[in-house]
C-alpha cells in the first residue's frame, strides 16, 4: 500500500472515529507500529490531525461524553461477544456488582440463563432489566443519577456500596493504557467504579479493542487492579505487552 492511500484510510478512519490508535492502525492497514507513527507525525506537521499518547484525534477536538443511547449505536456484535464470554465466569448462586455500561447491560441481559444470583447495580437501566427478568435478588443503590449514563454516583452511592461485599465486579471503560491505567471521562463515575472494586473479591473490566491505548480524565484503577480483562480482539503485539505486565487477558468467542 502506498503511503498516500494509507494517509487517506488514516483520515477516512479519524474523519468517522475522532481518535485513532496506532495500535489499531497497524493491524487494519497491516503494516508497522513505526510506520504507522510516521505518518502521524507527517499528518500532523501537515495540520491535518494532532497526535497524543498512542494515537492521533481531529485537530482541536476535545474528547466529549456519549450518551447511553449513543454508545448503544457503536460495535455492539462486539459487546454482546464480550457479554457472553463474561457470563462463563457467573454461576448459579453468586453475588455480583455490574457497574454502567453498554456492554454491561448486554451482560444483565443474559442472567436471565443464570438462577439465583444476588446482583448489586448502580445502574438504573440495568435494574430494571433485571427486574422484568424476575429471577434475582436485585440491589439498587440510591444516588444522584447522570443524565448521560443513568449511573447513580456520589456519596450516597458511595456509602450504601461500602456496607456491601460481594464475589465479582463486572465493569466498563473508557480507555486502557499500559502507562496510564484505566480511566474514564467522568469524574463522579471513576469514584463509584473504585468503591465497587473495593467490595468485591474479583474484578473484571469488559472492554472492547479500541479502548486499548487510549487515556480519559479520570483514572480508577492501574492494570494490576483488576483479575482480568475480557476484550473481543487484540493485535497480537499489544496483546503481548500487557500480559508481561501480568494483565490477564480474554477474548471472546
Amino acid at each position: 500500500m502506498l503511503a498516500a492511500e494509507r494517509h487517506s484510510k488514516i483520515l477516512q478512519q479519524l474523519e468517522q472515529d475522532k481518535t485513532v490508535t496506532v495500535a489499531h492502525l497497524s493491524q487494519s492497514l497491516d503494516v508497522s507500529e513505526v510506520t504507522i507513527r510516521k505518518d502521524l507525525i507527517k499528518l500532523e506537521n501537515e495540520g491535518l490531525l494532532t497526535r497524543i499518547h498512542g494515537g492521533a484525534t481531529t485537530t482541536n477536538f476535545l474528547p466529549m461524553e456519549r450518551s447511553f443511547t449513543e454508545k448503544l449505536e457503536q460495535r455492539m456484535e462486539e459487546k454482546r461477544a464480550i457479554a457472553r464470554q463474561a457470563l462463563t465466569h457467573i454461576q448459579p448462586g453468586d453475588t455480583i456488582i455490574l457497574g454502567v455500561g453498554t456492554t454491561t447491560m448486554e451482560l444483565a441481559k443474559l442472567l436471565h440463563h443464570i438462577s439465583d444470583l444476588t446482583i448489586v447495580t448502580n445502574a438504573v437501566n440495568i435494574a430494571m432489566e433485571l427486574n422484568i427478568q424476575g429471577k434475582h435478588n436485585v440491589i439498587l443503590v440510591g444516588g444522584e443519577m447522570r443524565l448521560k449514563s443513568y449511573a447513580l454516583v456520589g456519596a450516597v452511592a458511595e456509602d450504601c456500596l461500602k456496607k456491601l461485599s460481594v464475589f465479582k465486579c463486572f465493569l466498563g471503560t473508557d480507555g486502557i493504557h499500559l502507562d496510564n491505567g484505566i480511566t474514564t471521562l467522568a469524574l463522579a463515575e471513576g469514584k463509584i467504579n473504585r468503591v465497587m472494586m473495593d467490595r468485591a473479591r474479583k474484578v473484571y473490566l469488559l472492554a472492547d479493542h479500541t479502548k486499548f491505548g487510549e487515556t480519559y480524565l479520570t483514572r480508577f484503577a492501574e492494570l494490576g487492579d483488576v483479575d482480568r480483562i475480557i476484550t473481543d480482539r487484540l493485535d497480537e503485539a499489544v496483546c503481548h505487552a500487557y500480559q508481561d505486565q501480568g494483565v490477564k487477558i480474554e477474548m471472546a468467542m
